[in-house]
């Protein structure tokens, strides 16, 4: 217990422990502690008045999900060249915003060491959380320290100022090392989108770009509201409106994958020209009469391709977007509304309802969309209409709760379809819509469109 590491604060040598002595083993029974300093001559004193909560199980989960998604926020901010301990300094102070908030309650809280640094509280459960704080010096010493009750031995639970909540301690409750990797993997992000982007851009719009390679459009990280609102028309029981937050951003192609580009992959001939229609009219048209195997088929074969070639950011793959990664895409940072366009579509926007009776080549109503300043700005196309977009998610439910990088239920029997199609109504082509289809469904009304993104 003696053997700590001392840090020094004016005239004092602090060493900050709590020693949590077990009176009892059952549910609910008392524990008792005691916190300790250490003057620099190693005598020890006790800490008086140091608060104390407690978080039972239910508590404990209600912090996990805030603290993450703070965690998420966090990194969605950073714009590159931040320290790591400077960034962990500020989660920190966040954090503890959490755990002093009202939005999440103590079983016990407003607790204090008393005159001898003595304190007792009651033992939820098998598990609880004790968050401790003290200002010592100017400086604040912090604990959240996970306690399992199989997991106390006889000499206690220490809380040193080695392992408080900093850079290089405090594991139980959360990953220090773990926070430090996403912050390195988040710095290392931006650099590639930096290196990317622009060779991404100019490939795209270059005039000796290659048949295979889709045009594609960067949409940064961010957080949403997925679903809609209960007053939306037509609304399904099933867009359940939650925040959801993208922790990396992705390329996705700004049109839907067209009859051209399917077949430069597979070497193909024109498949889908009539005999009204000319072959070039319909390389532009999107591909149809895909299922999901296929599209997830098309994806794996864009990706050989361009690994290939080395035309990929490297960790990259073609793949389905995700639904959240489709809706926040067709919002592209919009406020709650029905379409991108508003409230209403209309023909003269979109490919839907009927009216043109067919697909339409892909970016027929660009001039449209550009005319949204907002949305000019990731450049996606027919989002609304045209053809029914696979998404990578099995269907079910939404959470209640806030959620970051969703990827829907773990199993299912139908896969989730986005955008409607020229033959549905307007309702059906809503940013929140949801369709579902078994994975082997194709039909002249199906399509999909590409991420080049992390691989899930």
């Amino acid at each position: 217990m003696r053997a700590l590491t001392r840090r020094i604060y004016g005239g004092f040598s602090v060493i900050g422990f709590f020693l949590l002595i077990l009176s009892g083993c059952g549910s609910g029974e008392t524990v008792q502690g005691q916190a300790i300093l250490l003057d620099e001559s190693g005598g020890e004193f006790p800490a008086e008045g140091i608060s104390i909560k407690i978080f039972d199980q239910d508590e404990m989960a209600a912090l996990r999900r805030q603290s993450r998604a703070k965690l998420s926020e966090s990194f969605l901010k950073l714009k590159g060249g931040e320290s790591l301990s400077d960034f962990m300094k500020s989660y920190f102070s966040d954090l503890f915003t959490i755990v002093h908030s009202e939005s999440v309650s103590a079983i016990e809280e407003g607790k204090k060491t008393d005159a001898e640094g003595l304190f007792d509280f009651s033992f939820p459960d098998n598990q609880c959380l004790l968050v401790a704080e003290l200002t010592f010096g100017g400086e604040k010493l912090r604990w959240l320290r996970l306690l399992r009750r199989n997991a106390i031995g006889p000499e206690g639970v220490e809380l040193r100022t080695e392992n408080q909540l900093k850079f290089g301690g405090g594991e139980e409750f959360l990953s220090v090392l773990d926070i430090g990797n996403q912050f390195n993997d988040r710095l290392a992000e931006l650099a590639m989108v930096a290196a990317w982007k622009p060779k991404l851009q100019q490939e795209n719009e270059s005039v000796t770009r290659k048949l295979w390679q889709p045009f594609l459009s960067y949409i940064s990280p961010g957080t949403f509201l997925m679903g809609s609102p209960k007053q939306e028309p037509s609304r399904g029981e099933d867009e359940t409106l939650h925040e959801v937050t993208i922790s990396h951003g992705f390329w996705m192609g700004r049109y839907e994958v067209t009859n051209r580009e399917w077949n430069a992959v597979w070497g193909l001939g024109d498949l889908n020209a009539s005999i009204e229609e000319s072959k070039e009219v319909r390389e532009d048209h999107p591909v149809t009469q895909v299922s999901y195997g296929r599209a997830q088929a098309f994806c794996w074969k864009l990706t050989e391709m361009g690994q290939k070639t080395r035309s990929l950011p490297p960790g990259l793959i073609y793949r389905l977007p995700t639904e959240a990664e489709w809706e926040y895409a067709c919002r592209a940072g919009e406020e709650l509304q029905a379409t991108i366009f508003g409230t209403e579509l209309s023909t003269i926007k979109a490919n839907y309802g009927g009216t043109q009776g067919k697909t339409t080549k892909v970016g027929k109503f660009k001039k449209e969309h550009e005319s949204l300043k907002d949305l000019a700005k990731w450049d996606l196309y027919d989002m609304h209409g045209n053809v029914q977009e696979w998404c990578y998610d099995w269907y079910g439910d939404y959470p209640s709760t806030a959620a970051v990088d969703p990827l829907g239920v773990l199993r299912g029997k139908s896969r989730v379809l986005r955008g409607g199609s020229f033959y549905d109504a307007e309702s059906r082509c809503r940013s929140a819509c949801r369709d579902k289809l078994e994975p082997i469904y194709h039909s002249n009304r199906v399509g999909f469109r590409v991420v080049l993104g992390y691989p899930l």
